[in-house]
């Protein structure tokens, strides 16, 4: 009887352990199975769900190092920061939501898997144990527990249920994710946007975001002034909810997915339905120096308009439409609008070029692509007679002139009506107001000022679009190349506008954040319409780039390529004003005026190795350009067209390239060209060989330009191959021989000079060291800084009356008497210093110019200063120095891959 007792007992015990362990495994099963967004209620404006491994790049981590600090200190933070590094959470990913609650208080909700899904007791303990400054205390909210945690006079609430750690700084959205959970175990239908919402993410992004856009036009007034930045625009209707990956990169941050906005009849993004994505080429069009644009760029421009009514006949805007069109009609004329509209392509954007602050208004433009430039001339000049014929103002008055230079001038226009774009094509345009319009090529451009026409004009001249910026072209490489909307801004230049629209307290944060804010360098968003499916991306970058807008700058011009050789400041012989000619690296030579306009345009097919020199080849008091490229010699006249039979093909190539010289001042002129043929070859203006010069084959290959002096009454031709040196006289016969041996690289600079009180020659051998040759054939040698793998010496005076020698060899600028003695040498923060070039200001005021190759970097350096104020300044090429009329003193170089300059010097 006992016996069977215990058996059946062990039997009941035995059952209840297999009764258990089914419903341990079946209840932690379902468990698990929770999914977080589950417990995300539905009114939350925004859920961000953080994968494993995610993190703030160093530089965000750097600026904000304070504000991640005080976020830190708060106990909600602190608290889900603790549990996220314990061991007591699965290492997946922690969702946050946020939404507003009363008028404008922000609350936050952390959601995170438990570990151990059937205990909740060791993240109680866990939280009291390091965070509570008093006896925690929970309530029952139906079957479940809502605990509380007091910190001096913060408090925090928090749920350990259904294998989930829910953890908020407000009770209320603690219950709501319980209610959330609660409904949807139970079958109750919930919105749409909030069901499986981790089907629109990637898994292997950092980042998931998820906007609910009715509950987010609740948040974002708390931050911004939305009808400040969208005065006719509501947010709420534009997309029912959005969902994006985000990526935090070291470089930005970026954000990639889509916006829903079905069965919104008033959204204005229904407008660019049907419409094909595509690449938009109005950025060679925008100035470089604006602060944003946005681009609106349409396929069918039509479709669009007819959208666009539809639009606003469902947002409640069309009346003021259709009667500010009206009064167009008795302003403009009757056909206005359809005339303008067969002109138009479909590209659109509206630029902020500055921030008024005064006003709190925008200064910029907006500019539409055309079919045609000269209809819509005309077209505005109708439209401007029919409203000046009804306003009793002469049509005169609304005509205007911006003069670039005595030469050049545009014609622009009063607008008849400020708001022409906005009811044109959309408030998307409003907030520029257009004051004056503009046709420029196949371009319609409204400014809200005449001197955003005038900047814009100026642009135009000196070539200095957007699309060359460096800040652009790298946050442009982060988006799609096809798009139908897209924002672009130079946040630095933005600030100032980005301060005026948020609130009070956030306008304070901005100000006393400034260098903070500053790691942000660049903001772009687009978002193209493919399939029904508005897809988005942003990027927000801490890229830094290299545009710096100098102070002293005057104008920048953009040429073709990059520009290869130091510019050359040049005489226009018709107004005698200073002029520019300069070469780039597709071996175009331009003519530019004092203005930055180009002149003129030459193609040579090879790159200039001479200098350029000024001739009167008539002796007419006209000037020409005279220089050489490898295989020609070249004479151009002022307008870019070549003189009598030039280009003249040479008989062999030259590397040290032409040298021209005047013997008696009378121009009489005579070119010298060193050949690869190891002859010398002399010739006239008109590019003819002249018969009496009789030089005779050199030993080596030429490493000079060929020389001319004038010592007393005797005349030298000097130049040298890599080991000898030729003094000869005026026809070619040796003058001096020298029978000393140097070792010369290739394009070594001969200088004359004096030494101890007697003419000589001085240049550098291989070895660093400088030879001496004076004008009876004695040769002395004067070491300086020794072999060196490669240097640029320069001979010049900068020591009042005395000259001396400079070298530059790597960082390092040497500076020696004429006996070696050395009397300066400094380390520059430099990597390959250039030609040392000698500039000067006045008597005492002598300084050297280099260009570091490596960094793209201008210095100008005075041996006892240091520095000039304001460099070094960025820029890739040498640069010339000239005094003008006005006593200043003013740079030219080139700069940003293909850009030059005009720079006013600091005294």
């Amino acid at each position: 009887m006992k016996k069977g007792f215990w058996l059946v007992l062990l039997a009941i015990l035995f059952g209840g352990v297999i009764v258990y362990a089914l419903w341990y495994i079946n209840k932690r099963g379902e468990l698990q199975n929770n999914s977080k967004d589950s417990f995300i209620p539905c009114n939350s404006a925004l859920v961000i769900n953080i994968n494993p491994g995610v993190a703030l790049s160093s530089k965000i981590k750097t600026a904000f190092a304070s504000d991640i600090q005080e976020l830190e200190k708060l106990l909600l933070y602190k608290a889900a920061y603790a549990l996220s590094n314990s061991d007591l959470i699965s290492s997946t990913s922690k969702v946050m939501a946020l939404r507003t609650e009363g008028k404008d208080k922000l609350v936050s909700l952390f959601v995170m898997d438990n570990k151990n899904v059937l205990s909740g007791s060791d993240i109680v303990d866990f939280l009291q144990k390091n965070f509570g400054k008093s006896a925690g205390t929970f309530r029952k909210y139906d079957r479940y527990k809502i605990h509380s945690l007091q910190a001096e006079k913060e408090e925090i609430y928090y749920a350990v249920e259904e294998g989930m750690v829910l953890l908020s700084d407000s009770e209320l959205y603690i219950e709501d994710a319980l209610k959330q959970f609660e409904q949807k175990s139970e079958g109750i239908e919930q919105q749409a946007q909030f069901q499986q919402i981790n089907k629109y993410f990637s898994a292997s992004a950092g980042l998931n975001v998820f906007l609910n856009a009715s509950c987010f036009a609740d948040l974002l007034p708390m931050f911004i002034q939305t009808k400040k930045l969208f005065p006719h625009l509501d947010i709420a209707s534009c997309f029912r909810w959005g969902a994006l990956d985000g990526e935090l990169q070291e470089d930005g941050i970026g954000l990639n997915g889509f916006m829903d906005y079905a069965g919104l009849e008033a959204s204005f993004m229904k407008t660019l339905e049907g419409q094909k994505p595509g690449e938009a080429g109005i950025d060679a069009i925008i100035p470089a120096d604006v602060a944003s644009f946005f681009v609106l760029n349409l396929s069918d421009f039509k479709a669009y308009l007819t959208a666009l009514d539809n639009y606003r006949y469902n947002a409640g805007l069309i009346e003021q439409i259709r009667k500010r069109k009206q009064e167009y009609t008795k302003l403009l004329g009757k056909d206005y609008e359809t005339e303008l509209k067969e002109l138009l392509q479909g590209e659109f954007v509206l630029v902020n070029m500055a921030f008024n602050e005064r006003e709190s208004r925008n200064e910029g433009i907006v500019i539409a692509e055309l079919k045609s430039g000269g209809l819509c001339k005309t077209w505005i000049e109708k439209i401007i007679g029919n409203h000046a014929r009804l306003t009793n103002v002469h049509p005169d008055r609304y005509v205007h002139k911006y003069a670039v230079d005595r030469e050049q001038s545009f014609t622009y226009y009063t607008c008849p009506e400020e708001d022409m774009p906005a009811v044109f094509w959309g408030y998307l345009f409003e907030g520029i107001p257009a004051k004056y319009v503009l046709i420029q090529d196949n371009y319609l451009i409204f400014g809200s000022s005449e001197k955003v026409i005038g900047d814009f004009i100026r642009s135009y001249v000196h070539r200095n679009f957007i699309r060359d910026t460096d800040w652009f072209k790298k946050i442009k490489i982060k988006l799609s190349a096809k798009y139908n909307l897209a924002y672009f801004a130079n946040t630095e230049m933005m600030m100032p506008y980005y301060k005026a629209v948020v609130k009070k307290d956030w306008k304070q944060y901005m100000q006393s954040r400034e260098e903070a804010l500053s790691v942000f360098t660049a903001l772009a968003m687009q978002w193209s319409n493919e399939g029904g499916i508005l897809y988005n991306t942003s990027f927000l970058s801490t890229e830094k780039s290299k545009d710096r807008k100098q102070p002293h700058l005057l104008w920048q011009t953009k040429l073709g390529a990059r520009i290869s050789m130091k510019p050359v400041p040049v005489t226009n012989h018709v107004t005698g004003e200073r002029e520019i000619f300069v070469q780039d690296e597709n071996n175009d030579v331009y003519l530019l005026n004092d203005a930055g306009r180009v002149l003129w345009r030459l193609a040579l097919g090879e790159s200039i190795n001479s200098d350029v020199v000024q001739v009167d080849a008539f002796r007419n008091g006209k000037l020409q350009y005279l220089f050489s490229t490898p295989s020609r010699l070249h004479l151009v006249d002022r307008n870019g067209e070549y003189v009598g039979n030039f280009p003249v093909t040479l008989k062999a190539d030259t590397k040290a390239g032409m040298a021209l010289y005047d013997y008696d001042k009378n121009k009489n002129y005579r070119i010298f060209v060193p050949c690869a043929d190891r002859r010398v070859y002399l010739y006239d203006i008109r590019g003819q060989l002249i018969k009496d010069w009789k030089s005779g084959k050199t030993d080596k290959d030429i490493v000079t330009r060929v020389n001319h002096y004038r010592i007393g009454d005797k005349d030298y031709i000097v130049y040298a191959d890599q080991y000898r040196l030729y003094i000869q006289d005026r026809k070619g016969k040796e003058r001096i021989k020298i029978s000393n041996v140097f070792d010369l690289w290739e394009n070594t600079e001969l200088y004359l000079t004096r030494r101890n009180g007697k003419m000589v020659l001085a240049f550098a051998g291989k070895d660093g060291a400088v030879n001496i040759v004076d004008f009876q054939g004695k040769v002395e040698k004067v070491n300086c800084i020794g072999p060196a793998s490669g240097f640029h010496f320069n001979v010049a005076d900068i020591n009042a009356g005395s000259d001396v020698f400079i070298f530059t060899s790597g960082n390092r600028l040497s500076v020696y008497d004429l006996n070696g003695k050395c009397l300066y040498e400094k380390e520059l923060d430099a990597a390959g210093l250039d030609f040392p070039y000698v500039y000067r200001f006045s008597g005492a005021d002598v300084r050297i110019g280099l260009l570091d190759k490596v960094k793209s970097q201008m210095m100008l350096l005075n041996l006892k200063s240091g520095m000039s104020e304001g460099f070094p300044i960025n820029g890739d090429s040498p640069f010339s120095i000239i005094f003008a009329d006005n006593g200043n003193f003013y740079l030219f170089a080139g700069v940003d891959n293909g850009s030059l300059i005009k720079y006013k010097v600091q005294r």
